[in-house]
């Protein structure tokens, strides 16, 4: 999936895309150690976690400063990627 040219706040992200998992790429953060960023491009946008964690590996090869997020509220524990 291509990305839209259209540089979105996280606000007006969950707005577009209510209860979905975002690959943000090129994310202007703000601070590296937090999730706060001024604004990012939505590469992908997916309703279960699976298919947006592929099109991280898409992202990553082709930009920087990308990440997977869900948009709407956790509802329990978030199981960790990889081992341990």
């Amino acid at each position: 999936m291509v990305p839209a040219d259209e540089r979105l706040t996280w606000r007006e992200i969950c707005v577009q895309f209510p209860d979905e998992w975002v690959v943000l790429v090129d994310a202007d953060w703000v601070d590296d150690h937090n999730f706060e960023f001024g604004s990012a491009t939505v590469f992908t946008h997916r309703k279960h976690r699976r298919e947006a964690t592929s099109d991280l590996g898409a992202a990553c090869g082709e930009f920087q400063n990308v990440g997977c997020f869900f948009t709407g509220r956790i509802r329990g524990p978030m199981p960790r990627f990889g081992g341990s």
